[in-house]
């Protein structure tokens, strides 16, 4: 029987190697590829085709959730599954919404990432136990098209919201999105005017909020 390919994102290296241990302890996996940040899983699942990839919400660059949109964009066939420290359900909703077929926080059982794994093969969702009953309140009362307001923001211009958020300079953005300096600052003057922003606070605020980065 062929083995169930899995590449890991998550910018802590010890998370990494904890998950690669616990996943190759069981023989039907196999541990293809890892990455510290959304940028590089995209790169991993574009060129390795993993049937799984498990992502952290909050990484540097590019945080899972935009991870997961792009790769839906891209029509990327990789099932994904979030990994998360926090029972934070609005990033629970959020993720759904990009595509993800999982959501399990780093402190279950391993027998909870397993069965998030066998549930996206299946093609069926799958949310830790901690937290499903409070995430299927908020999706059967919430109004999901006010959820998201970054949906006015193009995809470029959440990628370069995240890195000035994450404190990096247009010169330094532009160096990590392979962009000019011009069009960077092009980019956050549009973000500052769909998002009816002041300041740079503002901004951070927004980035906080919408799970762009860690408060």
């Amino acid at each position: 029987m062929s083995h169930i390919k899995i590449i890991l994102a998550d910018d802590h290296k010890l998370v990494r190697q904890g998950l690669r241990a616990l996943l190759e302890a069981n023989h039907g996996f196999e541990i293809i590829g890892e990455a510290s940040n959304g940028v590089e899983a995209l790169k991993l699942m574009e060129e390795l085709s993993p049937d799984i990839a498990l992502l952290d919400v909050m990484m540097p660059d590019l945080n899972g959730i935009e991870t997961a949109k792009i790769a839906q964009q891209r029509g990327l066939k990789t099932r994904l599954i979030f990994l998360f420290m926090h029972a934070n359900s609005t990033y629970v909703v959020r993720a759904l919404q990009s595509g993800a077929m999982g959501y399990v926080l780093k402190d279950s059982d391993f027998i909870e990432i397993h069965q998030a794994i066998q549930n996206a093969l299946e093609g069926k969702r799958y949310l830790s136990t901690a937290i499903a009953s409070e995430v299927l309140e908020i999706l059967l009362n919430a109004d999901l098209d006010k959820s998201d307001v970054l949906a006015v923001l193009s995809p470029r211009e959440r990628e370069v919201l995240q890195h000035i958020a994450e404190g990096n300079s247009n010169a330094i953005i532009a160096e990590k999105l392979t962009l000019s300096v011009r069009t960077v600052e092009s980019h956050r003057a549009h973000i500052m005017a769909k998002m009816h922003f002041n300041s740079q606070a503002d901004l951070v605020r927004c980035a906080i909020q919408q799970g762009l980065i860690a408060p």
